[in-house]
């Protein structure tokens, strides 16, 4: 194959003197291209009230595609606590009653507004004391009260895989409030690996 140089003629490349092409070239972060196509996610549980220890989010794909999960939030308010709050998020949950007893939650949203797709999954909101089973704890975050946490994860969720977040406020009297919110984005199936 002979490559010439087509400096100037809008249909081939530029080739210069030490046998180099010049392209020009956009280079886009995965997430921010899913949101441009309609294909990232805002979840939100909205505000939960724990008097115990609980679950805050379930979330299964259903998708063909896999589900980033970008990033997690979680914000918790003011309250009596005796230790800092723990936070763990468990892959591949398979029962409690975050999953028996499903609650939809607040906020489903797609991050590009002109867009109507949505996200085939299973999504629930937890509650105080409520449980969730058969999963195997992978992370875990500590925060206390009057405050935000919010961690990049970049776990992948493949087709009728799960992933769910409890939370334990270490209360010594009286509640507190709480939500988690999940930034995530669907993977184009073309993309690199």
């Amino acid at each position: 194959m002979i490559i010439e140089d087509g400096k100037g003629t809008g249909t081939k490349v530029r080739c210069d003197g030490n046998n180099r092409m010049h392209v020009q070239s956009v280079q886009e972060d995965e997430g921010r291209h899913a949101a441009g196509v309609g294909d990232a996610y805002n979840i939100n549980t909205g505000n939960i009230t724990f008097s115990a220890a609980g679950t805050l989010i379930y979330v299964k794909n259903n998708e063909d595609k896999d589900l980033v999960i970008e990033a997690l939030a979680v914000g918790v308010g003011s309250g009596t606590t005796s230790d800092i709050g723990e936070i763990t998020v468990e892959r591949n949950t398979t029962g409690g009653d975050l999953i028996s007893d499903a609650t939809a939650v607040d906020m489903n949203q797609n991050r590009n507004f002109g867009s109507n797709k949505t996200l085939t999954a299973d999504i629930y909101k937890g509650k105080s004391g409520g449980t969730s089973t058969g999963g195997n704890d992978i992370i875990q975050f500590y925060q206390g009260t009057s405050g935000r946490l919010f961690a990049t994860i970049n776990l992948v969720l493949t087709k009728g895989s799960s992933m769910a977040i409890s939370y334990d406020p270490k209360l010594s009297s009286g509640s507190v409030k709480a939500y988690a919110a999940v930034v995530c984005y669907l993977k184009d199936p073309e993309s690199a690996d």
